[in-house]
């Protein structure tokens, strides 16, 4: 984001990527088996980027959880009353981290390159100011340039590489960088 303000986000709301009418809408507790269901269908190699095991129902109910308790704001998009891709907004108020939201954004193959990542990072960084974070902070695979890119054109930057710190389901490891945004408070 060349400048970080972003216009007001409404939801539910309908974006047209790339041919694909897709609804954007928060994700709520009864979610659960939709999201579960979009995880399971993923590739392997990108469950390692989950940040935790939506596969499984005991994962998907820690995520609702999680919800329920207002420590994270998601939401899901849609098309064809399917999930297809969501972005997540984690965050503590009780830590010493409670100023950072940590967040996340899977997108299912697909949709991949069509700039719907962009317009979540939007939708989570209005999620951050409405909630008074101060900083937007990412953790991506070393492996990932077109990821980093995007959220470099969004305004990250680079705050640390952290070597051999992810593994994957069949222990290949790689590096970790973690990138970071300050929310304008204005």
């Amino acid at each position: 984001m060349q400048s970080t303000r972003v216009s007001e986000r409404t939801y539910p709301r309908t974006e047209d990527v790339h041919g694909h009418t897709l609804s954007i809408r928060k994700m709520t507790p009864a979610d659960g088996q939709r999201v579960l269901a979009f995880a399971q269908q993923l590739p392997e190699e990108d469950k390692i980027h989950l940040r935790s095991d939506i596969t499984t129902q005991d994962g998907v109910n820690e995520w609702v959880r999680n919800i329920d308790a207002g420590r994270t704001r998601s939401f899901l998009v849609e098309e064809d009353d399917k999930v297809v891709a969501y972005a997540s907004l984690h965050y503590n108020q009780v830590t010493w981290t409670r100023h950072q939201g940590e967040i996340r954004i899977m997108i299912g193959a697909g949709l991949r390159g069509a700039g719907l990542g962009r317009k979540l990072v939007k939708d989570l960084y209005q999620a951050g100011d409405e909630l008074g974070l101060k900083r937007l902070v990412v953790q991506i695979a070393s492996d990932q340039p077109r990821v980093r890119h995007m959220f470099e054109e969004n305004g990250f930057h680079a705050e640390a590489l952290l070597t051999d710190w992810v593994i994957d389901r069949n222990d290949q490891m790689s590096d970790l960088i973690v990138m970071s945004l300050e929310i304008d408070p204005d």
